[in-house]
């Protein structure tokens, strides 16, 4: 599992151009014998079929990345944020920018030097404010004709490079790497889904892989509107923050305060992460928000619910224990089974 978490995180899927990540999710869908499709909106989903109630699992396939919005004659670059990244969280370094066609054309994110008081560069060194996203330029060493030959264009998209991206090993079983929101989540009902198939529950189950949760869940809301489901489950980061009790463990994270989220539905969760043995933690994020939550809030579930491993850094380099990925996944298909 973690090989196939390595293969997914350096798969490319920047929102509004996730082409790279679609075809290892496509093909980990198709092996697992499902039925699946992909809608015109490029959300995919699979279904378990049971006569039970319509539960949809989300696990968003977009990451985080830039769109460019400038490019100048000789070639420099301009982006803004994709999603909600801070440019100081990638620091500078290469970048990946996807063409056209997917040729991958590489380039640098830069600030500039630091041997100057003048500029924003010399507003960092005071301590007045933060680099943001306006200060910083894409260096590709091409022109701008070049790269329009190689299909760079406005609205290109560009993430950190592969070459940044592999899976991290560190010591007692822990990972890290960029793009785990929301990979993880993607390698979970993954893993969910080939358990399914093999012994299939009552519930009539739908694992979707939707677009542009990062946003505003527009995604998840398109399959929630097209399949109309009772519940809906999100599987998603749940970092440590320093206003959240939360422990860095192998525990499930239960979202008990998104808002709309079903209490007795967490309850259950609670209960079940018990019998299993492995526990949870319940949390109250003052600023996150999830697919399922997306979906409650114009009313298009009568249930839901989120939870995922807890995680160290989010909308950067993230660090998870190895054995609460496989935690989340038997919590879900514990709940899946009592239903």
């Amino acid at each position: 599992m973690l090989e196939l978490l390595n293969e997914l995180i350096c798969a490319h899927g920047p929102i509004g151009d996730e082409r790279e990540v679609e075809a290892v999710i496509l093909r980990e869908f198709e092996a697992t014998g499902a039925k699946f499709w992909q809608d015109g909106m490029s959300n995919i989903t699979a279904q378990v079929p049971g006569d039970g109630p319509k539960v949809l699992i989300a696990a968003h396939k977009d990451e985080l990345g830039m769109i460019i919005t400038h490019i100048a004659q000789d070639g420099v670059l301009k982006v803004a944020p994709l999603g909600g990244p801070w440019p100081w969280k990638y620091g500078e370094g290469p970048l990946d920018i996807i063409a056209t066609d997917g040729t991958i054309v590489p380039g640098v994110l830069s600030y500039g030097a630091t041997h100057t008081r003048s500029g924003p560069v010399g507003e960092y060194r005071k301590g007045t404010r933060t680099p943001a996203w306006e200060d910083v330029t894409v260096f590709t060493g091409m022109s701008r004709d070049e790269l329009r030959a190689t299909g760079v264009r406005i609205g290109s998209r560009a993430v950190v490079a592969r070459s940044r991206k592999g899976l991290l090993r560190l010591a007692n079983n822990h990972v890290g790497g960029f793009a785990f929101d929301n990979r993880v989540g993607v390698l979970i009902v993954i893993d969910a889904l080939r358990q399914l198939v093999k012994d299939p529950p009552g519930a009539d189950i739908y694992i979707s892989a939707p677009t542009a949760e990062e946003t505003g869940y527009l995604g998840a809301i398109r399959v929630a509107q097209l399949l109309q489901p009772e519940i809906v489950i999100a599987i998603d980061t749940s970092p440590l923050t320093p206003d959240t009790p939360t422990e860095f463990d192998t525990r499930p994270v239960i979202w008990v305060g998104e808002p709309g989220n079903s209490r007795p539905d967490c309850d259950t969760l609670i209960r079940l992460a018990d019998e299993l043995g492995i526990g949870s933690q319940e949390v109250v994020y003052p600023f996150a928000g999830s697919d399922a939550g997306g979906i409650q809030r114009i009313g298009l579930a009568a249930r839901t619910m989120g939870f995922g491993p807890a995680y160290i850094n989010s909308h950067g380099y993230e660090v998870t224990k190895a054995e609460s990925l496989g935690n989340v996944t038997r919590l879900l298909l514990a709940y899946l089974r009592q239903l």
